[in-house]
């Protein structure tokens, strides 16, 4: 019998962090798990409080090992379990739909293409996929092109504490406009993957902050992600983004990085001809799965 116990102290966030892990680590791969990344983005870049996020977070365990998370939000789920416990997610389901939510509400959650077996349980619970999607790459580093040059009058480094107000200023322009900042932007930079991580910076001859990519590496998994990218209006399709990203994976690649992730939006063209430019190949969309209960 399964059982769920709130979100309750740090140590509980260091459990989630090792389920995100261990699955990269045991597949080889991504999908349809999360990154250790991601985890600490969208914690320390997106939250006021840190906890805040947690708040509506249960750990799931049998009777010998907590094995995945749920975290609930108004309208919204997520299911993260180990690889090996992906059986229970009809149970998690059935006990996200009867204790989480009142009935008449329209719930969604997402299920990579690539993710069958979800995808199956979702179908055969009364969901319906919608038609927001999202783009999902991967690339082999072992594949991958040497990186030209920067265009004359631009260079490339690693962020530092100075950067934080521009890097502020710009970072609506990779989540859609949702802002971030300067307090949880340093919060970030001393999360615990933020270490392995490169977040570059792209400046002009003035030292104009102008582009941005972060690229959070896991030396464990040999898995990394891009997480956010973006170039200001007026300095696109020049080369800018291709250069910085190869040089980043060419990085990587010299670490023994073996995979590199990327997600934009389905509609995105712009970021995934960028991506695919670098290497990146599609692997499954996020596909949303929506169902009144």
């Amino acid at each position: 019998m399964l059982s769920y116990r709130k979100f309750d102290k740090e140590s509980d966030y260091n459990i989630m962090r090792r389920i995100v892990q261990r699955n990269c680590v045991q597949t080889g791969h991504l999908y349809p798990q999360l990154h250790v990344g991601n985890l600490d983005f969208e914690r320390y870049a997106f939250e006021e409080i840190p906890d805040i996020l947690y708040k509506t977070t249960w750990l799931v365990s049998d009777d010998k090992i907590e094995f995945g998370f749920i975290t609930i939000q108004e309208d919204e789920f997520f299911i993260s379990v180990l690889s090996e416990f992906e059986h229970f997610k009809q149970d998690i389901l059935d006990y996200i739909e009867h204790n989480c939510y009142t009935k008449g509400t329209t719930i969604t959650t997402d299920a990579n293409a690539e993710d069958e077996l979800l995808s199956s349980i979702l179908e055969d619970r009364g969901y319906t996929k919608t038609e927001y999607f999202r783009f999902c790459g991967i690339c082999d580093l072992s594949k991958i092109q040497t990186y030209p040059s920067l265009p004359l009058g631009f260079s490339l480094r690693l962020t530092q504490k100075k950067d934080v107000a521009r890097r502020v200023e710009l970072f609506g322009l990779a989540t859609g406009g949702i802002g971030t900042t300067s307090e949880r932007y340093e919060r970030m930079m001393n999360a615990p993957s933020y270490g392995d991580a490169m977040d570059f910076v792209v400046q002009m001859y003035n030292e104009e902050i102008i582009a941005y990519c972060t690229i959070w590496d896991d030396p464990i998994s040999k898995i990394a992600i891009l997480e956010p990218v973006a170039c200001v209006e007026e300095h696109r399709r020049r080369g800018i983004m291709k250069s910085t990203l190869l040089y980043g994976m060419n990085v990587l690649k010299e670490r023994g990085t073996k995979y590199i992730y990327v997600g934009t939006g389905g509609k995105n063209i712009a970021s995934q001809t960028l991506y695919k430019s670098v290497g990146f190949l599609e692997y499954g969309a996020d596909c949303e799965w929506q169902k009144t209960l």
